[in-house]
């Protein structure tokens, strides 16, 4: 693997430096899976299922698009 950097909101970066390990690798495993399918490469179907059921799981506890959009925004 080889490391790269991205540019996030300070409450999201504060929010993965405060997390746990297991939630960091879990959001590693997402961040890749995304990218993986943004940039037009083959797709790790395993990854896509963790994001499929995370973004279920986050539905189902109430957070919503127009929610990720606020945060996305914040501080910019």
């Amino acid at each position: 693997m080889k490391t790269i950097a991205i540019n996030v909101p300070p409450n999201l970066a504060d929010a993965f430096e405060k997390a746990d390990i297991e939630r960091k690798r879990t959001a590693e495993l997402y961040i890749n899976a995304w990218l993986v399918d943004f940039l037009g490469q083959p797709a790790n179907e395993r990854l896509f299922e963790i994001i499929n059921k995370a973004t279920a799981e986050a539905k189902a506890k109430g957070f919503n698009e127009t929610e990720l959009q606020e945060l996305l925004k914040s501080d910019e």
